[in-house]
């Protein structure tokens, strides 16, 4: 499996690869590191690839995902020297529930609240057309499989996150993310 994070749309994408072990396992609270300060997290649109493919056409790329979610990323606000490495650190990364692929074709309402306070609101317009574009260009350099996480650059963020905060984010008004921090 992998986390493909694009981390701008630009003619030739600047992506970052995470590893499995930057997930956080569903119900699992994110430990603050212990080093560094100024932790922050940005809410990503992610797709979940649902079948094999390389070098897909854009006009074919809705066949190869079939979930749509958000996906939360811990990072460090300036990070600098090795922090700037950790990107992609262990469990720095949440999957939200997976909805069907059909919700990229309409207007997404995100709604992200730090312990239950609103912190940021949002309609992303229709992005099944930005997903293909992001499959057809990511699928030319490495094999999508089966599981892979494509994510897409952040529709909100950053956010402060602080030890003992709750965070959830809502996608067309159901709750994806449901993270304790402690």
């Amino acid at each position: 499996m992998k986390i493909i994070r694009l981390v701008s749309l630009s003619s030739s994408p600047d992506i970052d690869i995470h590893p499995d072990s930057a997930l956080i396992l569903p119900g699992r609270p994110l430990f603050m590191p212990e080093w560094g300060e100024g932790w922050v997290a940005s809410l990503h649109p992610s797709v979940k690839i649902g079948r094999l493919g390389k070098n897909i056409a854009r006009k074919f790329a809705s066949r190869y995902y079939d979930g749509i979610s958000l996906s939360l990323r811990v990072s460090l606000r300036e990070p600098a020297g090795l922090e700037g490495v950790l990107s992609g650190m262990d469990s720095s990364l949440v999957n939200g529930s997976w909805l069907p692929a059909e919700h990229a074709s309409e207007d997404m309402r995100v709604q992200v609240a730090v312990s239950d306070e609103t912190v940021a609101e949002s309609v992303a317009g229709p992005i099944a057309q930005t997903v293909d574009e992001v499959i057809a260009k990511v699928s030319e350099y490495m094999t999508l499989k089966m599981g892979d996480v494509v994510m897409l650059p952040p529709v909100a963020g950053p956010i402060e996150i602080k030890e003992g905060a709750r965070i959830t984010a809502a996608l067309d008004g159901e709750t994806v993310i449901d993270l304790r921090i402690v």
